[in-house]
């Protein structure tokens, strides 16, 4: 299956290697591609690195591997016509650009309205999912719990 990532951070990088171990052919997107040449050399031939748009477009399924608050922008980059009738996988939280309080996040969000939701809401013709937020990245492929 071919799987477009949006978004080029940590995440993105260890779904694109996991997803690439089996077997699956990977576009990871980012604005700046000079920063993943090492990636893309360590990644192999199955690795691919392109721009929001020709990463929404190459994709058969999507995942959003952004920061809660890049979420809608990176959406929007891929274009919703490039997106249409794909399935997203969301490993996004909507986490607020401000420093924890006592050493709990802030979140951008309320209990009534999830970010899934709000994107959603924006792209009503793509099937979101949500995976991968709720676990360190280096628990999101073949983890062992023993």
């Amino acid at each position: 299956m071919k799987i477009g990532i949006l978004g080029s951070g940590t995440v993105g990088q260890v779904l694109a290697q996991g997803f690439i171990k089996h077997g699956h052919e990977v576009m990871l997107s980012t604005r700046r591609p000079e920063k993943l040449s090492d990636w893309k050399q360590k990644a192999g031939k199955h690795a691919r690195i392109g721009s929001f748009v020709e990463t929404a477009a190459f994709g058969e399924m999507i995942v959003l591997a952004v920061m809660g608050t890049a979420a809608k922008d990176a959406l929007d980059l891929a274009g919703a016509e490039k997106l249409k009738g794909k399935t997203i996988i969301d490993a996004t939280n909507p986490i607020a650009d401000r420093p924890p309080e006592n050493g709990v996040l802030k979140f951008f969000t309320s209990l009534d309205n999830s970010l899934m939701e709000r994107l959603q809401a924006a792209f009503p013709d793509s099937h979101f999912v949500k995976a991968f937020n709720s676990v360190g990245n280096a628990l999101m492929v073949n983890p062992n719990f023993g």
